[in-house]
């Protein structure tokens, strides 16, 4: 253990202070550490919970959930719209909903609702089997029920069920042939809906959900549907039941400026409506309020260019100055965070049971007869020449001498000794480019791929597929730290691979000084 190294440098290597969200730090004892409420006290000795885990003889890999971040999520986000709201002498209030799609676990729900009562925070639901979760667990009569998605017959019945049942279930048309059809349900029903309207905004976000928003996107209407959508409820008089304007320009939005273009198009529109008779009451801006995963404060796909209090005051600040431009009310602000709320709120623990090597220190250090091939041979030169100044040369020319013996074994030309030396040749070769890197002022391109292929790769017991599918799937970059031993310098670079038989199944993308 080197004897300058302490847990602030740790911090530093693994940038915990900036994505930990003030959520995460390292104790006295080199152990990571939760803060639930973004200060020094009280804060939560993860080994102690992974030792109370064991005792208890469960098994790893597990989620540790701190249902008090999840709180303080909800609180953060609810209090920092109520003070910009405060500040700008904003007309309106903010009506958080969380979209339960995020995270469907009951206790992160009920915690949510829990945390957000005296917010009247409400749940949003994309689907019909989300809209019965809703429906069961949110009973404030003055939260709002957001319910997206496509919609049929059965669909609409249940979310007028909820209207039946006092509650605010705002039913947001995604398509042009919903709002007949939800017309003729209300008719038979005798209950008069609550209405929004979903616009396909020209305005696209940022980062690797972009497309849902944009002329080509999935969901929402356009300028000539909508227009036709308000014709339909001008003609069968019904213009009070539009109460909402709903955009959503995609997840993870990573740059502020495609926020702002998207409530100022947004909000404009909302004021056209207003003015050509129809009293909306409410401005849902939807997702896309991202989570700084690296920790970099970039627009980088992974990360986010802008803080919660700069996202709130865009939207505040926008829709107001729209609302004054048209001289028309300031509408409920609606946001439909996610991900912001519930991403720092778990771990997964995974326990390291092995490690494997690209070389075999133990061959290497094998005295081996010398052979007359002059492949060998060659490669014992390139050896004995290798030195700091040409070492990208000798690493190009050890890549051939390896193929070429590779070929000539294939020919039959080559003993199987003869090959087993030639490669022993070249991992002692790569073994030493590598203690040579620290002198090499600026890393060649291949020597950097190098240094990745030579890492050990530690075992480790989860499925990445199950655990952490989202860094395959999509190069989703996680934050990955020890939870302890952080007061020890790490001396070796490494890859983390999984129990499955999938080559797949690893993870070689981590956060690091070139992603901030």
């Amino acid at each position: 253990m080197a004897k300058n190294w302490n847990i602030q440098d740790s911090a530093q290597l693994y940038h915990l202070l900036q994505w930990g969200g003030e959520y995460f730090n390292i104790n006295e004892l080199g152990h990571l550490s939760v803060h639930p409420y973004r200060s020094q006290e009280p804060s939560i000795d993860l080994m102690d919970v992974i030792q109370d885990i064991q005792e208890k003889n469960l098994h790893f890999p597990c989620v540790i959930r701190f249902q008090d971040i999840l709180h303080d999520r909800v609180k953060h986000l609810n209090e920092c719209f109520k003070k910009t709201i405060k500040s700008y002498n904003y007309k309106g209030q903010y009506c958080g909903v969380y979209p339960i799609k995020v995270n469907q676990l009951r206790e992160v729900v009920e915690e949510i609702l829990d945390a957000g009562s005296k917010y009247h925070f409400g749940l949003e639901a994309g689907s019909k089997g989300e809209l019965l979760t809703v429906l069961a667990l949110n009973h404030d009569l003055k939260a709002l029920t957001i319910c997206n998605g496509y919609k049929d017959e059965e669909y609409l019945r249940l979310a007028l069920m909820g209207r039946k049942l006092g509650r605010k279930v705002m039913i947001v048309i995604e398509k042009i042939s919903e709002l007949p059809l939800l017309l003729r349900v209300a008719e038979e029903m005798k209950v008069e809906p609550m209405i929004g309207l979903r616009a396909k905004l020209s305005s696209r976000g940022s980062g690797r959900w972009q497309n849902s928003g944009g002329d080509l996107a999935k969901f929402g209407l356009t300028v000539p549907e909508i227009m036709q959508a308000v014709a339909i409820l001008k003609k069968h008089r019904k213009k009070r039941w539009l109460k909402l304007f709903h955009f959503h320009v995609g997840s993870q939005i990573t740059d502020i400026r495609f926020i702002k273009e998207s409530v100022r198009e947004g909000a404009r529109l909302y004021a056209k409506l207003y003015q050509m008779g129809f009293k909306l009451e409410y401005f849902d801006v939807g997702g896309g309020l991202g989570v700084d995963y690296d920790g970099s404060r970039s627009s980088n796909q992974s990360s986010m260019n802008y803080s919660l209090e700069e996202y709130v005051e865009d939207i505040v600040y926008n829709v107001q100055q729209i609302c004054q431009e048209e001289r028309v009310p300031e509408p409920h602000i609606v946001s439909e965070s996610g991900r912001a709320l519930v991403a720092h709120h778990s771990c997964l623990i995974i326990p390291v049971f092995g490690s494997i090597a690209i070389e075999d220190k133990s061959h290497q250090n094998q005295s081996s007869k010398s052979s007359k091939e002059s492949v060998v041979k060659d490669l014992e030169y390139l050896f004995k020449d290798l030195k700091t100044e040409n070492a990208l040369s000798i690493f190009h020319d050890a890549q051939t001498k390896k193929i070429e013996a590779l070929d000539k074994f294939k020919l039959g030309i080559l003993s199987l000794e003869d090959r087993a030396h030639a490669e022993n040749l070249y991992w002692k070769i790569c073994q030493k480019i590598l203690e040579l890197l620290p002198k090499i002022e600026h890393l060649p391109e291949d020597l950097i791929e190098l240094k990745t292929k030579m890492s050990h790769q530690y075992l480790a017991n989860f499925s990445l597929f199950q655990s952490a599918p989202d860094h395959w799937a999509f190069d989703q970059l996680f934050p990955i730290v020890p939870v302890h031993r952080l007061k020890e310098k790490p001396e070796e670079d490494s890859t983390i691979v999984d129990i499955t038989c999938d080559s797949d199944g690893k993870i070689n993308r981590f956060i690091d000084s070139e992603d901030s």
